[in-house]
């Protein structure tokens, strides 16, 4: 939980490693055959999957960062734009715009 707004940048097939695991874990705990679809599974026992976690705990972050006292934790979200390319304006910084050639 502590790097999670991290985690949400992570490649899918590293957060696909993740879930792999959370799945046959949660199969073990529920003594589970191999024929239950591991979204009854995530059901029966109100787990969210990894990136359902990862998202709602980044949206949580951020949120909180608007909202924050501190006017220097509070500015950071200046540092975002959304161009309409990515899914939530948070994901891209003024930094990661691609060097123009000279």
């Amino acid at each position: 939980m502590y790097a999670t707004p991290i985690w949400n940048l992570a490649a899918p097939t590293n957060k696909k490693k993740i879930q792999v695991i959370q799945n046959k874990l949660l199969r073990i705990f529920r003594n589970s055959s191999c024929y239950i679809r591991t979204d009854i599974i995530h059901s029966d026992i109100n787990i969210k999957t990894v990136d359902e976690f990862i998202t709602h705990l980044s949206r949580k972050f951020f949120i909180g960062t608007i909202n924050h006292p501190n006017d220097l934790i509070a500015f950071q979200i200046s540092f975002t734009a959304n161009n309409g390319k990515h899914r939530y304006p948070y994901s891209t910084t003024k930094w990661s715009l691609p060097l123009k050639p000279p």
